[in-house]
Protein backbone atom coordinates (compact mmCIF):
# COMPACT_ATOMS: atom_id res chain seq x y z
CA UNK A 1 0.00 0.00 0.00
CA UNK A 2 2.60 2.35 0.49
CA UNK A 3 3.40 2.49 -3.39
CA UNK A 4 -0.21 4.47 -3.23
CA UNK A 5 1.05 6.97 -0.56
CA UNK A 6 -0.93 5.03 2.06
CA UNK A 7 0.82 4.39 5.30
CA UNK A 8 -0.79 2.98 8.68
CA UNK A 9 -1.12 4.98 11.60
CA UNK A 10 2.01 4.37 14.17
CA UNK A 11 4.17 2.50 11.15
CA UNK A 12 6.77 5.61 11.67
CA UNK A 13 9.17 4.82 14.20
CA UNK A 14 9.14 6.80 17.47
CA UNK A 15 11.66 10.17 18.04
CA UNK A 16 12.71 11.03 21.41
CA UNK A 17 11.70 14.58 22.57
CA UNK A 18 14.05 17.39 21.93
CA UNK A 19 15.00 20.68 23.34
CA UNK A 20 12.68 22.97 21.11
CA UNK A 21 13.49 27.25 21.09
CA UNK A 22 9.92 27.24 23.21
CA UNK A 23 11.88 25.09 25.58
CA UNK A 24 14.48 27.28 25.98
CA UNK A 25 12.61 30.18 26.09
CA UNK A 26 10.47 28.69 28.93
CA UNK A 27 13.92 28.49 30.70
CA UNK A 28 15.09 31.74 30.05
CA UNK A 29 11.82 33.29 31.15
CA UNK A 30 11.97 31.06 34.45
CA UNK A 31 15.50 32.46 35.05
CA UNK A 32 14.71 35.58 34.42
CA UNK A 33 11.89 35.83 37.06
CA UNK A 34 13.96 34.22 39.27
CA UNK A 35 16.44 36.41 39.11
CA UNK A 36 13.61 39.44 39.88
CA UNK A 37 12.54 37.96 42.89
CA UNK A 38 16.00 37.92 44.15
CA UNK A 39 16.48 41.78 43.42
CA UNK A 40 13.17 42.83 44.61
CA UNK A 41 13.90 40.95 47.80
CA UNK A 42 17.09 42.03 48.46
CA UNK A 43 15.73 45.64 47.22
CA UNK A 44 12.89 45.13 49.90
CA UNK A 45 15.31 44.82 52.77
CA UNK A 46 16.48 47.91 52.41
CA UNK A 47 13.55 50.15 52.48
CA UNK A 48 11.65 47.27 54.85
CA UNK A 49 10.75 48.06 58.08
CA UNK A 50 13.93 46.90 60.22
CA UNK A 51 15.59 44.92 57.51
CA UNK A 52 12.50 42.83 56.88
CA UNK A 53 11.56 42.84 53.22
CA UNK A 54 7.79 42.10 54.25
CA UNK A 55 7.57 44.78 56.67
CA UNK A 56 5.09 47.67 56.30
CA UNK A 57 6.32 51.10 56.83
CA UNK A 58 4.35 53.63 58.77
CA UNK A 59 2.76 56.33 56.84
CA UNK A 60 4.84 59.77 57.33
CA UNK A 61 7.58 57.91 59.17
CA UNK A 62 9.53 56.10 56.57
CA UNK A 63 12.67 55.32 57.41
CA UNK A 64 15.75 53.58 55.18
CA UNK A 65 18.67 52.01 56.48
CA UNK A 66 21.96 52.74 56.21
CA UNK A 67 24.21 51.47 53.54
CA UNK A 68 26.81 48.90 54.32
Amino acid sequence: MSQFGMHLPGGQAQRGSSMTVYTGLLFLAVVALAAACIFVYLTGRTVGKDGDPLGKQVRNQIKLQQSK
